[in-house]
């Protein structure tokens, strides 16, 4: 008589989930902050100084990413819910566990890039209208402090969106050493399933 199988784990499935929600949490708020996110500043009375996600297109790539980073969650969401509720996955196919590890690959290198040109973009420009602002206060030859304190407040909040999405890529190569471990599983279960053995009735 075969020995009972005993159900099989959902430690990895629930966990998967979870951080495929937080994925799509984190880029849904990275999105909304970097889209919202804007400043106007007027110099000597004359010059007005916008900055927002239509003209820097480096917040457009970061919000792009973010775009598909959501919609890949979404995308797999509903397998990973069905595997988590039904203890086993939707689909077998060894094509979907590849598709679904380099699919995570390829939006977590998407979202690494996104967050570093949100915030090369948004650092580096804060560093110098800082540094322009102490130069002409020291000698007294101009007074840039209103579009100083205007796109602080405005690269801090990029930052802010930067970090979001960030955090949203550590979700994202997460559930990619996730699925290699789902592959790996995978693979364990069927090397080491052992042989049917035909049973014989014992002739008296």
């Amino acid at each position: 008589m075969a020995p009972p199988t005993s159900s099989p784990s959902l430690a990895l499935p629930i966990t998967n989930l979870v951080f495929r929600i937080l994925t799509f949490i984190f880029l849904i708020a990275s999105a909304i902050i970097v889209g919202i996110n804007s400043m106007k500043a007027i110099v000597d009375n004359e010059i007005i100084i916008t900055a927002n996600i239509k003209i820097i297109n480096a917040h457009k790539y970061g919000v792009a990413t973010c775009v598909l980073g959501m919609a890949y969650a979404l995308f797999q969401l509903p397998f990973s819910i069905y595997h988590v509720s039904t203890r086993k996955p939707m689909v077998v196919s060894d094509g979907l566990l590849l598709f679904t590890m380099f699919g995570d690959q390829v939006i977590s290198y998407l979202l690494a890039t996104g967050a570093a040109a949100i915030y090369g973009v948004s650092v580096d420009p804060k560093k110098f209208i800082d540094g322009l602002d102490n130069l002409l206060e020291q000698y007294g030859s101009g007074d840039i402090s209103t579009l100083r304190s205007k796109y602080d407040h405005f690269a801090n909040m990029a930052i802010l969106g930067a970090s979001v999405l960030l955090l949203g890529f550590l979700c994202a190569i997460t559930c990619t050493i996730l699925s290699v471990f789902s592959i790996i599983a995978k693979k364990k279960i069927v090397t080491t399933e052992p042989p049917r053995v035909l049973e014989r009735n014992n002739i008296e």
